[in-house]
């Protein structure tokens, strides 16, 4: 009587945990991997998704980049104060942010 019941106690904890594991991996990699795949079907490009950081690391060394160089006195400050989203809009265009 003891082991069927041990058995029937693990049984639900593994069923229980596989159940836990899928929905944690469908919210962080399935959904956006679909989403990624569905906008670009419609058109919109972008970067690719990646898992935790995204696109922190490249912001944050364009970032350093364009503040270790002196900036050109036209006024246009856009590419050294925000230059991962100068170079994104230069890249896949305006209208992926308007939409």
């Amino acid at each position: 009587m003891e082991i069927t019941t041990v058995s029937c106690v693990l049984g639900v904890v593994a069923m229980l945990l596989f159940y836990m594991s899928w929905k944690i991996s469908n919210w962080l990699w399935f959904k956006p991997k679909k989403m990624e795949k569905f906008l670009r079907d419609q058109g919109l490009k972008g970067t690719p998704y990646r898992f935790m950081y995204g696109d922190l690391k490249e912001m944050g060394q364009m970032l350093k980049e364009s503040m270790s160089k002196p900036m050109n006195l036209n006024h246009d400050i856009v590419p050294r104060v925000m230059p991962f989203f100068h170079k994104f809009i230069t890249t896949f265009g305006r209208s992926v942010l308007d939409s």
